[in-house]
C-alpha cells in the first residue's frame, strides 16, 4: 500500500518556527496575573477595583475582542496565505505589549491589552489551518497536543517571568521582555516559514471561490462542531477565572507568598503541558484505533480534574501545605489539558480544508467568549460571595464541559467519515495520490 511522502525539511523548520511563535504570543497572555495587587496600587485602585477592573473587566475585554478577530482571521486563513497572516497578527500583539511599559493609567493599559487579545484570537485559527495542511489525520492529535504544550509553556513562561521579576523590577518590566523577542520572531517567520499547499494533507485540490454563508451553515450542521462549540463555552469559564484570579488569590487569601503562589501556577502550567503531551499521544492512539473512545477519554479527564483544582482553593493556610499545593496544581493541570490537546484535531478532521479556518475560528470564538465572560462572571460572583466561593463555582463548570465531550463518542466517527466522503466525491484517486505525494 502506498505511503504518503515524508514531511519535508523546510516544512519541519516552518513548524518549529510556528511553535516558537506560539510560545511568544501566549507568553503575553498572563503577564498581569501575578501582580494584580501591585498594578492596582500603582493606579490607585482598591481591592474592589482590582477584582472588577483588572481581574474582571480588563480580562473580559481581552478575550471578547479576540472573538471577532478569530472570525476575521479564520475567514482569511481559508482564502489567503497563512504565513503573512501569522506575522501580521503577532505584530498586532507584540508592539502594544512593548508599549505597555509606558502606560500611565488604567485606560491606557486596557487599550494595550486589548491588542494582545486581538492577536491571540487571530493567531489560533491561522496556525491550525497552516498545520492542518502539513500533517494528515493520523498525526493531527500529536500536532494539536504539541500546540497545547507550547501554548501552555508560553503562558507558564510569561507568568513565571512576571512573578519572578515583579517585586524586584516592577510589574512593567516583563512586557518589553516578552514583546521585543516576539517582534523578532514575527519578522523571522516571514523569512523562514514555507506556505503549505491547501488541502495537500487530505488529497483535496478542488475548492470553492471563497467565503459563502452556505459554508457557515454546513459548519454548524455538523453535530461534533456544535458539541465542541458548547463545551468551549463551559470549559473556558474556569480557565478564564483561573488565569485572572487564582495567582493573586493564593497570594492574598490562600496564605502563600507571591513567589510561592507563582510557583503553584507555574506547576499548574507545567502539568497542563505534560497532560497535553499525554492527551495528544493517547488521543492519536484512540483516533487510529477506536475514535469513539476519544470523546470518552476527553470527558473523563476533564471531570477528574475538578477535585485537585478545587482543593487549591479550599485548603486554608497554604503555606503549611506548600508541597501538597505543588502536587495538586501539577495533577490538576495534567488532567485538565487532554481535552484542549485533542479538540482542534477533531475540528480539523470533521471539516473540509476550505472551511477549517472558519470552523476553527468559530471554536476559538466560543473559547474567547468563555474565557472573556469567565473573569466578568468571577468578578460578579466575588462581589456577592467572595473569592473562595466564586472560584469554587467557576471550577465546577468543567463538569458540563466533560459531559459534552462524552457525547462526542457518538457523533465524531460519523462526522469524520462524512468529511472524507465529501472529499472523495470531488477528487479522483489519482488526483489525491498526486497531491499527497504518494510514491
Amino acid at each position: 500500500m502506498a505511503e504518503p511522502q515524508v514531511i519535508t525539511r523546510s516544512q519541519i523548520i516552518s513548524v518549529v518556527v510556528a511553535g516558537i511563535a506560539t510560545v511568544m504570543i501566549f507568553s503575553d497572555q498572563n503577564l498581569m496575573s501575578p501582580n494584580l495587587t501591585m498594578i492596582a496600587t500603582d493606579f490607585g485602585l482598591d481591592a474592589s477595583g482590582r477584582d472588577w477592573l483588572l481581574g474582571g473587566m480588563l480580562s473580559t475585554l481581552f478575550f471578547l475582542v479576540g472573538a471577532p478577530a478569530s472570525i476575521f482571521a479564520g475567514l482569511l486563513a481559508d482564502t489567503r496565505r497563512r504565513v503573512p497572516l501569522l506575522s501580521a497578527f503577532m505584530l498586532v500583539g507584540a508592539v502594544p505589549c512593548v508599549l505597555t511599559m509606558f502606560v500611565q493609567n488604567y485606560y491606557q493599559l486596557l487599550a494595550t491589552r486589548m491588542f494582545t487579545g486581538l492577536a491571540i484570537g487571530g493567531v489560533i485559527p491561522i496556525i491550525f489551518s497552516f498545520l492542518g495542511d502539513i500533517f494528515p489525520n493520523n498525526m493531527r492529535n500529536y500536532v494539536s497536543g504539541g500546540f497545547g504544550f507550547v501554548s501552555g509553556a508560553g503562558q507558564a513562561l510569561g507568568q513565571f517571568l512576571a512573578g519572578a521579576t515583579g517585586e524586584a523590577f516592577g510589574w512593567r518590566f516583563c512586557f518589553p521582555a516578552i514583546g521585543i523577542p516576539s517582534i523578532l520572531v514575527a519578522l523571522g517567520a516571514l523569512l523562514v516559514c514555507e506556505e503549505p499547499k491547501r488541502g495537500a494533507a487530505d488529497g483535496q485540490q478542488k475548492f470553492g471561490s471563497g467565503f459563502a454563508w452556505d459554508s457557515v451553515l454546513n459548519i454548524v450542521r455538523i453535530r461534533s462542531n456544535l458539541l465542541i462549540f458548547l463545551q468551549a463555552g463551559f470549559g473556558c469559564v474556569p480557565w478564564g477565572i483561573i488565569s485572572a484570579y487564582l495567582n493573586d488569590y493564593l497570594a492574598q487569601e490562600g496564605g502563600l507568598e507571591v513567589l510561592s503562589a507563582t510557583y503553584v501556577i507555574m506547576l499548574f502550567g507545567i502539568g497542563a503541558a505534560l497532560g497535553g503531551i499525554f492527551g495528544s499521544v493517547t488521543g492519536q492512539f484512540l483516533q487510529n484505533r477506536n475514535r469513539a473512545l476519544l470523546g470518552f477519554f476527553m470527558g473523563a479527564t476533564t471531570i477528574l480534574s475538578i477535585p485537585p483544582i478545587l482543593a487549591l482553593v479550599l485548603i486554608p493556610d497554604g503555606k503549611k501545605y506548600l508541597a501538597v499545593f505543588f502536587v495538586l496544581a501539577t495533577v490538576g493541570g495534567f488532567l485538565a489539558s487532554p481535552t484542549g490537546a485533542n479538540i482542534p484535531a477533531i475540528v480539523i478532521n470533521s471539516n473540509t480544508p476550505e472551511t477549517r479556518g472558519s470552523a476553527l475560528a468559530l471554536f476559538n470564538m466560543c473559547n474567547d467568549v468563555g474565557k472573556g465572560l469567565g473573569p466578568l462572571i468571577g468578578a460578579a460572583l466575588i462581589g456577592v460571595f467572595g473569592r473562595r466561593i466564586a472560584l469554587t463555582i467557576a471550577i465546577t463548570s468543567w463538569f458540563p464541559c466533560g459531559v459534552l465531550c462524552l457525547l462526542l463518542s457518538i457523533t465524531y466517527p460519523s462526522d469524520e467519515d462524512n468529511m472524507k466522503g465529501g472529499i472523495r466525491s470531488t477528487t479522483t484517486d489519482e488526483e489525491r495520490e498526486e497531491l499527497m505525494g504518494v510514491v
